[in-house]
């Protein structure tokens, strides 16, 4: 759940693994039956970047999001997640060409499910909806859906990995297909590689470095590829954009109680804004320099 863009999205296969997470856990330590909930709250700040042309802008993201999952019989596990992010853009002097956005929302749903083929084969899907619009547009006016689906392979106690695909229908009737990567390796007992985590806005594929060396803490560095669409308030049902590559290091705090405390700190790469007709036909475009990004994510699970 690290690398807050904690609230963008729609290349959705980081915020679909996530939704996952919960159902991939059950299915890993086979508990009783009984739905286990996590509440999670998120901020993150991005500071000025530098548009290539001219202007500079700067971004406060914030997301609430809730998940379950349960255990349904022996073979079968099935999760449900809903989240609901802002996006503040701040755009100062900015070329007359390129008009930006502000206020950014984010609505979207999930359900994971996953069935346990055998001790080593698992199946998994995810159906994901999903609403992004600036302010005072519907949020229905930018609706994106699509589904991922794959299987892993358990190669003993220590490697997990599996191939999966993901289709995506998106504003401006964009068509997404990619391919994700499930992988869990315990490298050591404290060091392990991960898929990576996000929140409900992340979107993108990503890998993640851990390393706990007790109980109740843990460090890690993560990257991934981000993109995020949403439909514009500009009098033209225009459609925005925001894609780049975050790399953070993040340390987490968790208490016994199921409290768990994040801080993450890093920088925001190889970003491009662009903007398209209400078709998806790009109209104009800006890279953007590299900022620094921090954020705090805290969550509870009962």
């Amino acid at each position: 759940m690290y690398s807050v863009r904690c609230f963008k999205t729609v290349f959705f296969s980081a915020a679909i693994l996530v939704m996952l997470l919960p159902v991939i856990g059950l299915a890993e330590s086979r508990p009783a039956a009984g739905w286990r909930h996590t509440l999670t709250a998120a901020y993150a700040w991005q500071g000025t970047s530098d548009l290539a042309d001219q202007g500079s802008f700067s971004v406060d993201r914030g997301v609430v999001e809730y998940r379950l999952a349960t255990r349904l019989g022996k073979r079968w596990f099935a999760g449900l997640s809903a989240g609901y992010g802002e996006d503040r853009y701040r755009f100062d002097s900015t070329p007359a060409s390129f008009s930006p956005w502000q206020d950014i929302r984010s609505l979207q749903f999930g359900i994971a499910l996953r069935y346990l083929a055998d001790n080593s084969w698992t199946l998994f899907g995810l159906p994901v909806l999903r609403y992004s619009a600036e302010e005072n547009v519907s949020l229905n006016q930018g609706r994106e859906y699509g589904l991922i689906a794959g299987a892993s392979y358990r190669f003993g106690d220590r490697l997990t990995i599996g191939p999966g695909l993901g289709a995506f229908r998106g504003i401006g009737n964009e068509d997404d297909v990619f391919p994700v990567l499930f992988i869990n390796w315990r490298m050591t007992d404290t060091l392990s590689l991960e898929t990576g985590r996000g929140l409900a806005a992340t979107r993108g594929p990503g890998l993640t470095l851990r390393w706990r060396p007790m109980q109740q803490w843990a460090f890690g560095v993560a990257a991934r590829y981000e993109k995020y669409r949403f439909r514009l308030d500009d009098g033209a049902d225009g459609i925005g954009q925001d894609k780049a590559v975050p790399v953070i290091a993040t340390v987490s705090w968790q208490s016994t109680g199921g409290l768990k405390l994040s801080l993450l700190a890093g920088v925001e790469t190889a970003g491009v804004l662009s903007l398209e007709n209400r078709d998806g036909n790009p109209v104009t475009e800006q890279n953007y320099s590299t900022a620094p990004i921090a954020g705090l994510v805290a969550s509870f699970s009962f």
